[in-house]
């Protein structure tokens, strides 16, 4: 068997391993850019591969390469956008909790208020309203 076919059939084995191709005719075809059946009939017949598939292959792969980087590229940017809209959602988060805070501790006084039944908050308030009390 001719170094070329053995070459062609370690890198289809390898690529099938990483689950960059399925099969042979996966790679015959989408690789090579030839059918299906291409590498397994250049093997049983021991011929020469033409310089072209080769470079087809080559190409094929610089294309890969080329889509995966886009790809990554296209990740990065969704990556740094999903990092920076957390950032301000925690400091909203923040925000809104030191507000519930200040807040909390503003109607503080309401709330004991409220507590009181309504007969001596009524007396409360006109004594208030009197001058005879001051709210603590």
């Amino acid at each position: 068997m001719n170094n070329e076919i053995e070459f062609l059939e370690t890198v289809c084995e390898r690529m099938q391993q990483l689950g960059l191709v399925q099969s042979k005719a996966d790679f015959s075809a989408r690789m090579l850019g030839k059918g299906q059946s291409y590498l397994t009939s250049m093997s049983a017949r021991d011929r020469k591969v033409p310089d072209e598939v080769i470079a087809h292959l080559a190409g094929q792969l610089q294309d890969g390469i080329a889509h995966d980087d886009a790809a990554l590229a296209g990740l990065h940017e969704e990556a740094t956008r999903h990092e920076r809209d957390r950032k301000h959602r925690a400091d909203m988060l923040e925000w809104v909790s030191r507000h519930r805070t200040t807040e909390s501790v503003r109607d503080e006084p309401r709330q004991r208020l409220s507590s009181i039944p309504l007969s001596l908050r009524e007396k409360l308030s006109s004594w208030l309203a009197r001058g005879r009390m001051v709210m603590p």
